[in-house]
């Protein structure tokens, strides 16, 4: 069996396939965790049937405050943390009120789920899995606004790919995933698509080629102004245009 390819270098081939290619040679370093993202996430997996109240959210923030920097370390800037905590206290109230409405689509679940699949040839961390009567729902958390309609290309496709993995292992299909934007108030459905599993699958080759070696083409909408390997990048492109 082949290296499982990770449903988050989806979403970094997404941005830019060559950024696939820099990861697996090592010369993409992790840049530094986004204390604000991380600091939302840590909140929304702490939700359980006791609710949502604003008192309990601050609890759990302050104790997130004294934890998170303990769990990273090195990872996370303290001040950061510090700053993106006083920042999510104020948004506390009107949390609480967009929450309370959703928790339906929410619990009971299970979080930080670690899937494997030797069959898809996949593997990934789900944020939550939601257990809605006999079905299972992927979920994902973002920290960011939602399109007007539906959600972002790349999360449709990693909950194609998260739906794949939770089939293998549950043995049930799973119809529908969803996205939480929780500084919005809003939870979105997506129908799981046989044609998003399709390409989800064809990206799992592509990516695979390209850790074995193979360096892509750069697309024109790549971000490279604001990449970290844009030097080495082009370095390889100008040394591939001398033989090619």
């Amino acid at each position: 069996m082949k290296d499982r390819i990770r449903i988050s270098e989806i979403g970094l081939y997404l941005r830019c396939p060559r950024l696939v290619y820099f990861q697996s040679l090592g010369t993409l370093e992790p840049g530094p965790r986004s204390a604000r993202h991380l600091l939302l996430r840590h909140l929304m997996l702490s939700l359980d049937e006791e609710g949502a109240d604003l008192g309990r959210l601050e609890e759990v923030v302050a104790r997130l405050d004294v934890e998170l920097p303990l769990i990273y370390r090195e990872e996370l800037d303290r001040e950061e943390l510090s700053a993106a905590a006083s920042v999510l206290r104020e948004q506390l109230p009107d949390l609480a009120r967009s929450l309370l409405p959703l928790l339906k689509a929410l619990l009971p679940c299970q979080v930080d789920v670690e899937l494997r699949g030797d069959r898809v040839g996949l593997s990934g961390r789900l944020d939550r899995l939601v257990s809605r009567g006999p079905e299972l729902v992927p979920s994902l958390i973002r920290g960011g606004n939602p399109p007007e309609t539906g959600v972002w290309k790349r999360d449709r496709l990693q909950l194609a790919g998260y739906a794949l993995l939770v089939e293998e292992r549950f043995g049930q299909t799973v119809r529908q995933g969803q996205v939480e934007y929780p500084l919005a108030g809003e939870v979105r459905p997506v129908l799981m698509r046989s044609v998003d599993r399709a390409r989800v699958l064809r990206l799992r080759d592509r990516i695979g080629q390209i850790k074995a070696g193979q360096l892509p083409d750069r697309p024109e909408e790549a971000p490279c102004q604001s990449c970290k390997v844009a030097d080495s990048c082009l370095t390889r492109h100008s040394l591939a245009s001398r033989f090619f």
